[in-house]
């Protein structure tokens, strides 16, 4: 092996999404795969290159060789689009030719991002020759992520490890999920992005899983400074009329408090659909609407904050943004509703979430609301901060060098 326990390991991980890339589907693998390097670790991200223009490594032996893996080698490989398969993956195809090239493409290839998984078979000789990986961890974006995967370990002769952060169920065509997931039954172990994703996997995937949560930057929790009142919403709206119920009971609430100085902020990809709905607090607040924030930034105002609100997706199991938003440790709305998981960490922590019950109405969110002030309790910072990335890192370590020990 390449490795050694005591030493630090070696590891690759493969995500889709590029490390850069500003987008939540980045977030997890990049995180951690920071968080192992600063571990002492050597860790390789293979990943999708981020744009048409990024640069390619044409010789990895010498850049692997060179490379400071006090962070993590990001080895990004480019695709080279096939157009049948590409027009089907974003709904340009006639229906009924669509299903039949994305059906016919998981059939033979196990996967529907072939261009990008061929890319990355290329290296993976000299990958696994130079860097001579101990162990490889793939999360499901889309299967092909565990097909690189499964072809590094099974070249390398060592284990792989499958990542699951979306409902299988979900995301393959019906009648092939439990097909195509008997193509990885070589997996040594998986692990989970919550333990709902971890139930759900289990009606598909007979491998022990270990729930390894994404996590946040350890904080010490602060109260808001003197000013306005301000709620920011933060992430994706998934739902117009969640979004609708939230503005009207957040108006409703400001009008029986006559707050005559308020603010509400957005954070997140859907600010045309905020847009849309603001309206909705004409007279009430000010409004600070930002397509993006760099994840520092993001987490100040966070901290700032009188209320956190996010829109719940039930269809998501779990969602980062609880842990996220509880971590900035000021109380948390989440319309409509919450699973049990995410309740049940809130109360572990002593983090304040509410979560007004479906079907939700304004006045149930301007009730909510009601329960906020400065005086709410804040979490523990020490049970907040077992689930920080260093801690989540930990216990990942801790599962890597186990199995690592335990193949021969």
């Amino acid at each position: 092996m390449g490795g050694k326990l005591g030493q630090g390991f070696r590891a690759v991980f493969v995500n889709h999404t590029h490390p850069d890339e500003k987008h939540v589907s980045a977030l997890r693998m990049a995180s951690f795969a920071r968080a192992l390097s600063h571990k002492g670790h050597q860790i390789v991200l293979v990943c999708e290159t981020l744009g048409d223009t990024d640069e390619t490594i044409t010789d990895l032996k010498a850049s692997l060789a060179a490379h400071d893996f006090s962070s993590p080698f990001v080895l990004a490989c480019r695709p080279t689009p096939t157009m049948l398969l590409a027009r089907a993956r974003i709904g340009k195809l006639p229906i009924g030719l669509r299903q039949m090239v994305l059906a016919g493409s998981y059939l033979l290839n196990s996967g529907v991002f072939t261009d990008w998984r061929n890319s990355a078979r290329a290296h993976i000789p000299a990958l696994t020759k130079e860097f001579r990986p101990d162990i490889v961890w793939g999360t499901f974006g889309n299967t092909d992520v565990w097909n690189i995967a499964q072809a590094i370990a099974g070249t390398a002769s060592c284990p792989w490890v499958a990542d699951i952060k979306d409902p299988w169920s979900r995301f393959l065509p019906s009648g092939l999920a439990r097909l195509i997931a008997g193509r990885y039954r070589d997996a040594a172990h998986m692990t989970a992005f919550s333990d709902d994703h971890a139930e759900e996997a289990s009606q598909f995937f007979s491998q022990t899983k270990t729930t390894i949560y994404s996590g946040f930057e350890p904080c010490a929790l602060s109260r808001p400074t003197d000013g306005p009142f301000q709620m920011l919403l933060t992430g994706s709206v998934y739902d117009d009329r969640s979004l609708g119920i939230l503005l009207d009971g957040l108006a409703m609430w400001l009008r029986k408090q006559s707050i005559n100085d308020a603010v509400f902020a957005y954070a997140g990809n859907d600010i045309d659909r905020v847009e849309r709905q603001i309206h909705r607090l004409d007279g009430l607040a000010r409004v600070d609407l930002n397509p993006f924030m760099p994840m520092v930034e993001l987490n100040d105002r966070q901290r700032l904050a009188h209320v956190n609100a996010y829109i719940h997706n039930p269809h998501c199991l779990f969602q980062h943004k609880t842990l996220e938003l509880l971590a900035a440790g000021r109380p948390v709305i989440s319309v409509p509703g919450e699973g049990n998981e995410a309740k049940k960490i809130a109360r572990n922590i002593g983090g304040l979430l509410l979560t007004p019950s479906t079907p939700v109405t304004p006045e149930a969110v301007a009730d909510a609301l009601a329960q906020t002030t400065n005086d709410t309790p804040v979490a523990d910072p020490d049970n907040l901060n077992a689930y920080s990335w260093p801690r989540q890192a930990d216990k990942l370590e801790t599962l890597f060098e186990r199995i690592i020990g335990e193949t021969p």
